[in-house]
């Protein structure tokens, strides 16, 4: 229920556990008389049709199965359906696709995490599983749980190998919390690939003024855990769930605990109504629930942990749950939680919290955090403002604005600059006017903004095309896809590739090439 506001100046997809059996017949509302055909059904029974006759980028071999995992609704009538694969029973990773449908059962677009066949010579692993498992923890600071341990078919770079899979639950060598993904060969003892789905990082928090957020419970006992939104509610570090006797929260002081998670459920909510108004997903998790969040962490950071968000303070011990900083986390869960999980190439995981940051910033259109293009920049964490700058990264740290071969090698962070860029392009253009600050674009080209709101549904339409592996070559491919489904003029294909091309990230195989108005 929606309740009472805080005091002024208050700072404020996941695949289906089964596998989901294959079918070519269409779906109806209901039966008996003549009813209209689920449009979504449709698109999933035309999407597994064309997993099953190996369609396009969705071509297999004899042993390979596709098995149906995340259904997303998107725009237009659009749905996303991802598909895992089996190659004689055996779990091949890497090996994902994803497919557009329409609600009249056509096809749109495929993709495919490999066009390689996924064959090995053997299924028989030379290393033991023991012996891998100890390889994939030397890569984490301090194991506190091994989640997961099988065998699986793991293509890196379009070469299959058996390998072993461990989910490490634990620390990072820095401290931090880690929640990662090891692939050791199962033949020569090599770690072929690792993925770490939690995330820190030096973020940043200010204030909402009074606004209003949803909480729980009635009078003399309110809680804040937002009903209306499953799973979504807020912890203080050290203990429960933050309770009061009325329902008017915070101090008016950042350096408060209450103070702090309400700054995160107002945050966390407005992202939620961002998601469903701009870009039609169910929730955080697109299957209507959100996570939960924690404020008091003893460090100058915020992170994401693979399940829950956890907010500390800056230099002046106030709790960094800003817009920009509770959008940016949660953007990190929404990584995980689409088609293809946490993305693995530099940059780009980083990249997609900034962007969800700066969504939830516009959409909230808060006057007191008023929606703009840097990343903490209403809260000093270390004296030095900003964090990141998406208009111009070279302004923060020298952050690269352009992309080159040396992105993928380049600190998470730094390198999410020129993805930051492209965004900023896209949604506003290089000379925005209107007090919006200019961008300089990498090739001298003029690049005219589609707005925030259409340059958000694209990335996220790139982001239900994303299959593991993915990166920033791969993201061009799957915006394009997704903007030329959006848009029958080509207008919004146009801008999405000249902002490509303004970060100096070319052409790439298996792009749309062309574009023509319907």
């Amino acid at each position: 229920m929606k309740r009472t506001t805080m005091t002024a100046g208050v700072a404020l997809a996941v695949l289906a556990s089964g596998v989901v059996a294959l079918t070519s017949s269409p779906v109806f509302a209901s039966q008996g008389q003549e009813q209209a055909p689920d449009r979504q059904a449709l698109a999933v029974s035309a999407a597994d049709r064309a997993a099953v006759a190996g369609l396009d980028a969705l071509a297999k071999g004899p042993d390979e199965v596709y098995e149906r995992g995340m259904v997303t609704p998107y725009l237009n009538d659009l749905y996303s359906v991802s598909y895992q694969r089996t190659w004689r029973g055996i779990p091949v990773v890497g090996g994902d696709a994803t497919v557009l449908a329409d609600g009249q059962g056509q096809v749109r677009a495929t993709v495919a995490g490999t066009s390689a066949k996924v064959a090995v010579p053997s299924t028989g692993a030379r290393v033991s599983k023991a012996a891998a498992e100890a390889t994939a923890k030397g890569l984490q600071g301090a194991t506190a749980k091994v989640e997961t341990g099988r065998l699986v078919v793991k293509v890196t770079e379009d070469k299959p190998a058996l390998a072993w899979e461990h989910l490490l639950i634990g620390t990072k060598k820095n401290g931090g919390p880690s929640h990662l993904t090891v692939w050791v060969d199962a033949t020569t003892g090599a770690v072929l690939d690792k993925v770490e789905d939690a995330a820190d990082g030096s973020l940043n928090s200010e204030w909402n003024g009074n606004v209003t957020i949803n909480t729980s419970g009635s009078s003399g006992s309110y809680r804040m855990v937002d009903t209306t939104r499953p799973g979504l509610q807020c912890s203080d570090y050290n203990g429960g769930v933050f309770t009061k006797s009325t329902d008017s929260w915070g101090t008016g002081s950042a350096s408060s605990k209450e103070t702090g998670c309400g700054d995160l459920l107002y945050a966390a909510q407005q992202e939620w109504n961002m998601l469903k108004d701009w870009m039609g997903r169910n929730g955080h998790n697109g299957s209507g629930r959100s996570w939960p969040g924690k404020v008091g962490l003893n460090q100058l950071n915020a992170y994401w942990d693979g399940s829950t968000i956890t907010i500390g303070h800056n230099q002046g011990n106030k709790w960094i749950a800003s817009m920009d900083v509770v959008g940016h986390e949660y953007g990190h869960g929404l990584d995980q939680n689409t088609p293809g999980g946490t993305s693995r190439e530099a940059g780009l995981g980083e990249g997609t919290g900034d962007i969800f940051g700066a969504l939830t910033e516009a959409y909230a259109n808060n006057p007191k955090d008023k929606p703009d293009y840097t990343v903490g920049e209403t809260v000093n964490l270390t004296g030095s403002g900003p964090i990141r700058n998406m208009y111009n990264p070279s302004l923060v740290s020298n952050d690269p604005n352009c992309y080159s071969s040396s992105i993928p090698n380049t600190e998470v962070h730094k390198a999410a600059g020129p993805l930051n860029h492209w965004f900023y392009l896209l949604a506003e253009g290089s000379a925005p006017g209107g007090g919006k600050p200019n961008s300089p674009t990498c090739n001298n080209s003029t690049v005219t903004g589609v707005g925030i709101k259409d340059a958000g549904r694209i990335f996220y339409g790139g982001m239900l095309l994303k299959t593991s592996g993915m990166t920033y070559k791969k993201y061009r491919v799957t915006t394009l896809t997704a903007a030329k489904n959006l848009d029958k003029t080509c207008n919004l294909y146009n801008k999405t590739k000249a902002a490509w091309n303004a970060i100096s990230l070319p052409a790439q195989s298996g792009e749309p090439t062309s574009c023509t108005p319907a």
